[in-house]
């Protein structure tokens, strides 16, 4: 193989490992409704299988980005995906909420060698540090906006523990085209010569990306439960809606190459963002179809303002992994915050909206032109439905069979819909606040922005 279509190989086969890593962070979203209903736990509990992996990530990051420089890149770059691997494993085979949290810690630790120590490898690869940046970015933000999708297709079509297992053979085989790389390294006495003081990151964009990763949290977690937890549909619906997201941040690469000026692409990309999820606070109905625009401008302003940031905070530091290692401490750090903020937020907005909804569908049952006895008895089917655990019930079969009488069939019809268009508005409702405080997050990450450009700070 040429020298030039080596170093091709080995910049794809560390973008993979990055994309594969930091789709990690968010491929288990859709099948969390799964696992919380197969380990009898609440949606409070199972979040942890989001927040334990991205905590990990964000303390291991920078300390394995050091590690990577002193005992090689290419060595713990693929220790780290076998690590990871071993994790998936663990995970697939959990069979309650703990050890399966425990597998996650595991799959971070390697995880954060994995990306850091590619960042370090990634130049010689593609022909420049800024060129690395760039595709270590991209791979990361893509590897990111696809895992709903890819996790929600293999939960419907498989189970939730496929999500876990065919990271499997995948992190394995990235690790082992590593390997001559590894074997080629430097002594560690020569390494050990060449290092050089890493210096203070870039504060503003790394604050600017952790505030823009807690609304990406929202983007990422809050849609999946109101698509499967709140409107009924199932993973692979989810997965298909969702993908609107990242299919718009790959379209939207040529005009982020296109836009030049850092600073502005990060603080248009923070405005389209907070946009986005502004418009997904204020859905009208509970119709798939209108989150589409807003997820059209959370996949845009991804694409623009996490590449803005993560090339700024790398750009002029060196060495890049052990900033590299910062921008994902701070990334990981804003995804565990912006979950811990919003998770009990939207729970408590679910069961005051429910309650509400139940509410209502109580006088309208009460006031609907049906027998008391047909009353009674479809109250107690109601009370069956509505009994399901986390998700808002779909009461369709509460009204099975329906009346003979043909005005009774129709009065029975009304109500349904009465009452399942009141829960619809109630799921609805409950995840507005939620997506809001996220919007607001997005716009936060302004200030370090406009800070850092009026500092001086090349952003």
């Amino acid at each position: 193989m040429s020298v030039r279509n080596s170093s091709r190989a080995l910049g794809g086969a560390l973008s993979v490992a990055v994309g594969l890593v930091l789709a990690d962070s968010s491929v288990v979203v859709l099948a969390l409704p799964e696992i919380y209903r197969d380990f009898d736990v609440s949606v409070n509990a199972v979040v942890w299988v989001l927040v334990s992996f991205n905590l990990l990530l964000a303390l291991a990051a920078v300390p394995a980005a050091r590690v990577a420089r002193r005992r090689g890149a290419a060595r713990v770059t693929s220790a780290g995906l076998a690590v990871f691997a071993v994790g998936g494993l663990l995970c697939g085979l959990s069979a309650s909420l703990a050890p399966l949290i425990a597998a996650r810690c595991l799959q971070a630790a390697g995880g954060a060698a994995a990306v850091t120590g590619s960042l370090e490898l990634l130049p010689a690869a593609v022909g420049s540090e800024g060129r690395a940046a760039a595709r270590w970015a991209t791979a990361g933000a893509i590897g990111a906006a696809l895992g709903p999708a890819a996790g929600g297709l293999l939960t419907e079509l498989f189970s939730w523990q496929s999500i876990f297992l065919v990271q499997v053979p995948a992190a394995l085989a990235v690790a082992t085209s590593l390997l001559p790389v590894a074997r080629g390294e430097a002594s560690e006495a020569a390494r050990r010569a060449e290092l050089r003081d890493a210096g203070r990151p870039h504060l503003a964009p790394n604050i600017a990306l952790a505030l823009v990763s807690a609304a990406l949290a929202a983007a990422l977690f809050l849609i999946v439960l109101l698509l499967i937890e709140g409107w009924r549909h199932s993973p692979i619906a989810a997965a298909l809606a969702v993908s609107v997201m990242p299919l718009a941040a790959l379209g939207a690469r040529p005009l982020a190459r296109a836009v030049t000026d850092a600073g502005a692409r990060a603080a248009a990309g923070a405005i389209l963002l907070a946009g986005g999820l502004a418009g997904l606070g204020l859905l009208p109905e509970a119709l798939i179809v209108a989150t589409f625009p807003s997820q059209l401008l959370v996949g845009v302003g991804l694409a623009l303002v996490l590449s803005a940031l993560t090339e700024t905070a790398l750009r002029g530091r060196a060495p890049q992994a052990i900033h590299g290692g910062w921008t994902i401490a701070a990334r990981h750090a804003g995804v565990v915050a912006g979950l811990l903020v919003l998770t009990p937020i939207f729970t408590a907005d679910l069961v005051t909206e429910r309650s509400a909804a139940e509410q209502a569908g109580t006088a309208a049952l009460l006031d609907a032109d049906l027998p008391v006895l047909t009353k009674i008895d479809l109250a107690q089917r109601l009370a069956g439905q509505l009994s399901q655990r986390g998700r808002v019930p779909a009461i369709g079969a509460a009204f099975e069979p329906l009346p003979s009488d043909p005005a009774e069939r129709a009065a029975a019809l009304r109500l349904k819909g009465v009452l399942q268009d009141d829960l619809d508005r109630a799921a609805t409702h409950a995840f507005s606040a939620s997506f809001l405080i996220a919007a607001g997050f997005g716009l936060a990450a302004l200030l370090p922005i406009a800070l850092a450009r009026r500092r001086g700070v090349s952003l």
